[in-house]
């Protein structure tokens, strides 16, 4: 496994979600519309926005513990039980923390 890809990777992935975060934010502070109809509807989507902003906000907080997993040299090692991740997995979960064992 290529470390020097995997953390292009995970440093690509990062930035991919911290844009979607700043554009989730931003529409987030928008004013509603002064219908009510509208509001109602806007309100609707916020929630959607809301969920899916703390779906990218644990993402990152993922990757991020992962770049610090990389750089302490623990990448491949499973933080539960220190065994080996493997080298399959974490192509397939690049930011997983625990070897296949551990996950069930």
């Amino acid at each position: 496994m290529d470390i020097n890809a995997t953390k292009a990777l995970l440093h690509d992935r990062l930035a991919d979600k911290t844009r979607h975060l700043d554009k989730i934010t931003s529409s987030l502070r928008s004013e509603h519309s002064k219908s009510f109809s509208e509001q109602a509807i806007e309100r609707e989507s916020d929630e959607v926005k809301e969920q899916l902003k703390a779906n990218i906000e644990a993402e990152i907080n993922q990757i991020n513990a992962t770049l610090d997993r990389v750089e302490s040299d623990t990448y491949a090692i499973c933080s539960k039980c220190d065994g080996d991740i493997g080298t399959g997995r974490l192509e397939a979960l690049p930011y997983t923390q625990v070897c296949i064992n551990c996950a069930d």
